[in-house]
């Protein structure tokens, strides 16, 4: 079986859809890939989704003083137009610390989002070959279905991996493609015209 290195999963950057980097995820649907998006982020340590706002803080406070130290020292106006008017050039300065900030913010969520998918699809590998684990049969020690005792078997080294040791559950072993719910999937069921006149015949 050829190997397969996780870690090289993220080759495409798109611009708008982080998710659509990975190609595990191309046959899902953006609601689908929302969900694995959603049990990524469960997975991940609890301080990441604060990392972005931290950068965001740190860059406009660097950046609002960095000009105006800058303005101060260094003939900046001969290269920046920077208005003469100390209002505009407050406002121009705020304007332009709220679009760093964000840009940056916008650059650590995906930088975030791409880290915690990948960590999510590199979990169900083999620790010890990195080859991924997906629709392996779950084998159990004994006869009792205790969780503890269940493993399974690397295809590429033979390693014995089991489940509870390395954080993963069964549900964790199945392809994503093969984790869709129908969307009719517990909605209401609508009557056909011939249940419908069976129904008024028998009353």
């Amino acid at each position: 079986m050829k190997r397969r290195d996780p870690g090289a999963i993220a080759l495409r950057i798109p611009l708008l859809k982080p998710w659509r980097a990975f190609e595990q995820l191309d046959e899902l649907s953006d609601a689908e890939c929302q969900a694995v998006i959603r049990d990524a982020l469960l997975n991940a340590p609890p301080w990441l989704d604060r990392v972005p706002w931290i950068l965001c803080g740190h860059v406009a406070v660097a950046w609002g003083a960095g000009w105006a130290i800058a303005d101060e020292y260094f003939p900046l106006r001969r290269y920046v137009p920077i208005p003469s008017d100390p209002a505009l050039a407050i406002l121009q300065l705020a304007v332009t610390t709220v679009i760093a900030g964000a840009l940056v913010w916008f650059l650590a969520r995906d930088a975030m989002l791409y880290w915690c998918i990948r960590r999510y699809l590199a979990r169900a590998s083999c620790p010890k070959c990195h080859q991924p684990l997906h629709g392996l049969p779950v084998q159990s020690i004994g006869a009792e279905p205790d969780p503890a005792n269940q493993f399974v078997r690397c295809p590429e080294c033979g390693k014995k991996i089991r489940l509870l040791e390395v954080g993963l559950t069964p549900r964790d072993l199945i392809p994503l493609e093969q984790r869709r719910v129908d969307p009719s999937f517990g909605g209401k069921r609508v009557a056909s015209p011939g249940t419908r006149r069976s129904g008024a015949e028998a009353d």
